[in-house]
């Protein structure tokens, strides 16, 4: 019997929800389940990926909670859901689980999942209480690490039975150490650090930036700093007035980041706050040392001293004696390299990611049905 899953997420284009979202849906079993992605807005470089792969996108274009026309998209949504006999609704971030949670409910879809990917403590007071609402009318509530999971049962009263963790997983056959090292626009014969991120206050990429200039040797290093947002060019007059910049390079964000990844010799990732980092996993995979702020999830993945190394955040002395200690010694990089590596490769491919959701939908069902 073949089960139809909602999978629905605000967009689908680059971020690491919407990949993770486009991921599920490709590698369920098509025997099993037919994954429809269900978005406000159906334009995007994960829109077309998914159809390309034969996906169906479905679109239900909310603009504004506060606009009337959401009334009618609701509506749309409430006669879809039951017109498709949709059998599992899971939401994917906040938008979607605000707006279809309670009308999955009302339509009586059998299972409704919603998502929790990120801090919760970090949206506002009225997005906070929506969540609160939408945590009870879910079947489960799905986080992508342990820290995320605490979060939820200690400050927001979800029952620990209630949360279900599914790890983020990668396409390993993209984000892997394999193709060439080098891009023509580097120095060459220079350690490449470097950092792959939106360029937002929480990212914190100033600190990796007042880090390389603390650095005694740091003619030896070349910065890469790839991404783009708000904060992208206080950035580049931080490094100017830093006299770093005959060697920072910035880079516009791009979708194709595989390239960059195995361009750079060290990875560093100073956000003040992750969950389960999308770029830390593609980094490690891809055969960077790397080295993250001690906070939220990166402790999951980076084992200091065996895969990795942390520091404190915001900390911009501690980061440099962090780079340094790598700077000095290339037998320590190399090791921390390839255990990094391992880690993604034996736990957190897309195909193991995706066997975590489908038994997730599985138990719902099979547990519903028992019910009824």
């Amino acid at each position: 019997m073949t089960r139809s899953i909602a999978l629905l997420s605000r967009s689908l284009d680059i971020g690491g929800t919407e990949r993770q979202l486009a991921e599920v849906a490709m590698s369920l079993d098509r025997g099993g389940y037919r994954a429809t992605a269900v978005c406000f807005d159906g334009r995007g470089m994960r829109a077309d990926q998914l159809r390309r792969s034969g996906v169906t996108v479905q679109e239900f274009p909310v603009r504004s909670f506060r606009s009337p026309a959401t009334v009618t998209q609701a509506m749309s949504f409430y006669r879809w859901l039951r017109r498709m006999s949709i059998d599992v609704v899971h939401t994917f971030d906040v938008p979607t689980a605000v707006f279809a949670v309670p009308i999955a409910r009302a339509a009586r879809v059998p299972v409704v999942l919603s998502s929790q990917r990120g801090d919760r403590r970090l949206f506002s007071p009225g997005l906070q209480r929506a969540l609160r609402i939408t945590d009870r009318l879910s079947d489960a509530v799905v986080v992508n690490s342990q820290y995320v999971r605490r979060i939820l049962t200690r400050e927001f009263d979800v029952p620990d039975g209630k949360i279900a963790t599914c790890p983020n997983g990668l396409d390993l056959d993209l984000f892997c150490r394999c193709g060439p090292s080098h891009r023509a626009e580097l120095p060459a014969g220079r350690l490449i650090v470097g950092v792959v991120a939106a360029l937002r206050r929480e990212k914190s990429v100033e600190t990796l930036v007042d880090a390389v200039a603390r650095l005694d040797r740091r003619e030896e290093l070349h910065l890469v700093i790839v991404g783009e947002g708000p904060c992208g060019e206080a950035l580049r007059d931080r490094a100017r007035a830093a006299g770093l910049e005959p060697q920072c390079t910035f880079v516009p964000a791009t979708a194709t980041v595989a390239p960059w990844y195995r361009s750079l010799d060290v990875f560093v990732l100073p956000s003040l706050n992750e969950s389960f980092s999308n770029s830390l996993m593609e980094a490690m995979a891809c055969g960077c040392t790397v080295v993250a702020s001690n906070v939220g999830g990166n402790p999951e993945l980076v084992r200091d001293g065996e895969n990795g190394l942390l520091f404190e955040p915001g900390d911009s002395a501690d980061l440099a004696q962090r780079l340094s200690q790598i700077l000095e010694d290339g037998a320590l990089r190399a090791r921390l390299a390839r255990a990094a590596s391992d880690t993604i490769r034996e736990g957190y491919g897309i195909g193991p990611s995706t066997e975590r959701f489908a038994e997730l939908y599985q138990a719902c069902l099979a547990r519903e049905a028992s019910a009824a």
